[in-house]
């Protein structure tokens, strides 16, 4: 029997929440993701306007070049659409499935935690709703970067973790919780590294709650199998950066501006106040105003009603999950830039929160959430045909949803006007990591695209990995050369070319001749 639970707002209220609680519990919820992820299907394959961003493509390229691990993240992504394109081609709904799939498992393993915190299968349809109708995570399920999976991940690790602790305090051994949980850690860390800051929530609901949840010779050995079943799921990781001088470390040291870090240094910016508070508007863009308030608000209560409540231990787990990835990123936009979308695994368990507070299907809180749901929604998922309406228009960036198909057919009119010309093979650089992977894809016969980004001041990336993207290559001596996104001082100083000739300006489109290698640091 599912439990009801009586809400303040009077009896026509109870009688809304008995309705909504008779008619949906686990097996609606279940039929909420397998539609939802249908839908995403068929618009991945039939109906996206969306062209592979950046990202996606430079995963792409990840995914054609198996390794243990790249330059700038662990090797999951790239398995996962290694996998999917193998299965479905390299189109670009293969490459997303992934997306879609993660997607509707976070849905789930989050309905399940809050079932199995609340003990109420209404809140677990809430939250599982929740996470439909936020923002950042509608548009993570329809593109494939990192976060997609890292979500699933996340919300499957809180889950392991509430399952062992919950055992444990009943003075059970739970080996085989701990053990997978360790590895749930070291699968999301191979797929992005914030996952680790789980540990210290984890490590705080422990030593808080150590009456309830004793700290002894049980809890110790269940830590030490976990950290050992983390240190063998990461070890393609550290076999590659082994090999590699760490490159990883350094990346990681150059997202927050410290020592070592493979920021350039004209990237550095100050930060301070002003960049905290733009990480807090961002926050409040990105999850919506809405859903933002109700999370907000349910934090605040379960803290404010800690002493009174029965529910306050898991609570206090939810919190410890959450609120400290969320406080880390606050700080760290102190210090150096913070993208709006790195702390957003911190509002997942918070989410249950959400749920088990929420009284009926139509509160205010839940029908703004509702309506911007949709909204937001649309834009994402029709962002062309929403740019074309009149002021609204204006606001979408449609500069991120197409352009790069129209950007390689330029470039392969001029690579078959090089190769006319000279009779030999042009080669196709670009000054960013993105752009020479969105070229890569869309390019006709998808050639190798060389990055010369940590040639002409920007940070290194993957290409500088590869043997068959080595810019110092003498093999590609002589070749004529069609230079994308760096004006042409930057070429020069970088490079020796026979002539140069600038084509296109935004962005900036060259076509060289007698392409002569990389010029020695310092020489331009």
């Amino acid at each position: 029997m599912v439990e009801q639970r009586v809400d303040d707002g009077g009896t026509r209220q109870d009688a809304v929440q008995a309705r909504w609680t008779a008619r949906v519990g686990w097996r609606e919820t279940v039929l909420l993701v397998l539609g939802l992820l249908i839908l995403r299907i068929i618009y991945l394959v039939w109906l996206s306007p969306w062209e592979l961003v950046a990202d996606e493509a430079h995963y792409w390229e990840w995914a054609r070049r198996p390794s243990l691990s790249y330059y700038s993240k662990g090797p999951g992504i790239a398995w996962m659409i290694a996998a999917s394109t193998a299965l479905f081609g390299d189109s670009e709904w293969a490459i997303r499935l992934p997306a879609a799939i993660s997607s509707a498992i976070a849905m789930l393993v989050l309905a399940r935690l809050t079932i199995e915190i609340t003990r109420d299968e209404r809140a677990g349809f809430m939250a599982a709703a929740a996470l439909a109708l936020i923002p950042i995570y509608q548009l993570e399920a329809i593109l494939m970067t990192i976060d997609p999976p890292f979500m699933a991940a996340w919300v499957i690790c809180a889950w392991i973790a509430w399952r062992a602790f919950s055992a444990h305090a009943l003075g059970e051994r739970p080996w085989l919780l701990w053990a997978a949980l360790g590895l749930a850690i070291g699968v999301g860390f191979l797929i992005k590294y914030v996952i680790v800051l789980l540990a210290p929530g984890l490590l705080l609901y422990a030593i808080l709650r150590r009456r309830e949840v004793p700290w002894n010779g049980r809890l110790t050995a269940g830590i030490a199998l976990a950290l050992v079943a983390f240190a063998i799921a990461i070890t393609p990781w550290i076999a590659w950066n082994s090999q590699h001088g760490w490159p990883a470390i350094r990346h990681e040291l150059g997202h927050i501006g410290a020592p070592g870090g493979d920021v350039p240094p004209q990237w550095e910016q100050p930060h301070g106040i002003v960049s905290l508070l733009e990480l807090l508007a961002a926050q409040i863009g990105v999850i919506g105003p809405p859903a933002f308030v109700l999370i907000v608000a349910a934090t605040v209560r379960a803290i404010r009603t800690r002493r009174e409540s029965d529910r306050w231990p898991a609570h206090l787990f939810l919190l410890s999950v959450g609120l400290p990835t969320i406080g880390f990123f606050l700080l760290a936009s102190l210090k150096t830039g913070v993208e709006a979308n790195w702390p957003v695994s911190g509002y997942l368990t918070l989410l249950v929160l959400v749920a088990e507070y929420s009284r009926g299907a139509w509160t205010r809180g839940w029908r703004w959430m509702l309506a911007l749901g949709l909204v937001t929604g649309s834009i994402v998922a029709f962002p062309t045909a929403w740019a074309r309406l009149p002021v609204a228009g204006d606001a979408v960036p449609t500069y991120r949803v197409v352009g790069a198909r129209e950007r390689a057919t330029e470039v392969d009119a001029l690579r078959a006007e090089l190769r006319a010309r000279t009779g030999l093979e042009p080669i196709v650089i670009a000054g960013a990591y993105g752009d020479a992977s969105q070229l890569a894809y869309y390019l006709e016969g998808r050639p190798t695209v060389y990055d010369a980004g940590g040639y002409v001041g920007r940070r290194g990336s993957q290409y500088d990995y590869w043997a068959d993207t080595d810019l110092s290559d003498p093999g590609l001596r002589g070749r004529p050369a069609v230079l994308f996104g760096q004006p042409a001082e930057k070429w020069r100083a970088a490079f020796e070319f026979g002539s140069m000739t600038t084509v296109g300006e935004r962005p900036a489109v060259l076509v060289a001749r007698g392409y002569g290698g990389p010029l020695p640091p310092g020489s331009g």
